[in-house]
């Protein structure tokens, strides 16, 4: 039985990179150059020195390996591929909010916060550093973090200090988070706790959560926003969840449990081995707001949405200077929105 995890620890296991021994017959070529003669299609040579001082480039040396240094033979190092879902440059972010000390920002779905075996690039860090530095090159960085198909509000401080702040507030509980959610299913209730004990993984997939006596204490608040019928009758809800608590996949799990799957989840959906079939594939991600081209026709339906239908809209933080208790709040993004838009809404009573 395969597993499956989000996290490779050796780069040999990583397919998302290509490995290169340099022959006996590259001895004193500079690395661009032997990079260069070994694609099939290089980059001009400004790109070209970008990808080598930036993430692209993987390597054990101890000295740091630059696009101008004199390759040996023997020298191992590798690149990582581009995938469908990393584009060249991340969006243009939106800030609901930005002053010296704090930026909040309505990250879009598909943006993953830090960098990864197949982002480094779209990447809201990678936003940060390179377009939003402030006058002595200090760059803002995220304090906590979102899923990256999970769309909505992200606290960033400004300076190192500023971002430590925040994330000691995040860990005292005293930011409060709130997050809207298209559910398929009816809730019983109008308002409703889920209190259920939480434990990482399964046989086959280790990042996924689940209900477990020996897990962790998770709790969440949730209440009924609206209650839609699709065009074939099947109900479904929109719900606002208040997780009490912050372990891994806590809504998307205790969404499943409460038998009100989140729309577009490809693990606690209508199936998983929807992610495992994409496990599988050997490939990176699809295209921002696609689904990938390994799903049926049945698996798009099933979905409904190119990701999960996640968006953390209220966010209530200490501002990282004076202390005032600041709120911010985000609209729904266009996809979950026009989703909505094509479902019949069910009168109340």
């Amino acid at each position: 039985m395969r597993v499956y995890t989000l996290h490779v620890s050796e780069p040999e296991i990583d397919d998302s990179i290509i490995w290169y021994v340099v022959e006996p017959n590259y001895v004193g070529w500079l690395l661009r150059d032997y990079v260069r003669e070994k694609m099939k299609r290089p980059p001009d040579p400004e790109r070209m020195d970008k990808m080598l001082r930036g993430r692209a480039l993987v390597h054990l040396e101890t000295e740091p390996l630059l696009p101008d240094s004199v390759v040996r033979p023997g020298l191992r190092f590798g690149l990582r591929r581009r995938f469908p879902g990393d584009r060249d440059e991340p969006p243009p972010l939106v800030f609901v909010h930005e002053d010296d000390a704090l930026l909040i920002v309505d990250k879009p779905a598909g943006l993953a916060i830090h960098p990864t075996a197949r982002y480094f690039k779209s990447t809201l860090t990678y936003a940060l550093e390179t377009r939003h530095r402030d006058a002595n090159g200090m760059k803002p960085d995220p304090a906590h973090r979102l899923d990256r198909e999970t769309s909505g509000l992200v606290a960033c401080g400004r300076t190192p200090e500023h971002t430590k702040r925040l994330k000691a507030a995040f860990a005292a509980r005293t930011i409060d988070k709130a997050y809207l959610a298209l559910c398929e299913g009816e809730a019983r209730a109008d308002t409703f706790e889920i209190e259920l004990p939480l434990k990482v993984g399964t046989p086959e997939i280790k990042v996924k959560v689940v209900v477990a006596a020996d897990g962790q204490l998770a709790h969440t608040s949730c209440e009924v926003v609206a209650r839609y019928r699709d065009a074939q009758g099947r109900p479904l809800t929109l719900v606002r969840c208040v997780p009490r608590t912050g372990r891994q996949h806590q809504l998307r799990a205790h969404l499943q449990a409460a038998g009100l799957p989140l729309v577009g989840d490809k693990i606690y959906g209508p199936s998983d081995r929807i992610f495992l079939k994409l496990a599988e594939r050997g490939t990176g991600p699809a295209a921002w707001g696609e689904f990938d081209s390994c799903l049926t026709d049945d698996d798009r339906a099933a979905l409904r949405l190119w990701r999960q239908a996640l968006h953390a809209s209220e966010l209530v933080v200490p501002h990282p200077v004076t202390g005032e208790r600041l709120r911010f709040t985000a609209p729904l993004p266009a996809d979950i929105a026009g989703l909505i838009a094509q479902l019949s809404v069910v009168a109340a009573g």
